[in-house]
């Protein structure tokens, strides 16, 4: 899976999510559905223009010190 693949997805996911929390979890699966479809657009926008920076971040990330964060 390419990074820029993962960051469009995790980015649509994210937006996605806070809509769905945020609105008292009250949207159907169709309009998740709908909802993911058009954030994922924007995100591949977004991807395609921090293409490098992306790419850049995703060659230095160091896995011990993400996973010591994530267990924070």
């Amino acid at each position: 899976m390419s990074s820029g693949f993962s960051f469009a997805t995790t980015y649509a996911l994210g937006h996605v999510a806070k809509r769905y929390y945020g609105g008292g979890r009250t949207l159907s699966a169709a309009a998740l559905k709908d909802a993911f479809r058009g954030v994922l657009g924007e995100a591949k926008g977004l991807q395609a223009r921090y293409a490098g920076e992306i790419e850049a971040r995703a060659r230095t990330v160091d896995l011990p010190q993400l996973l010591a964060e994530v267990r924070k």
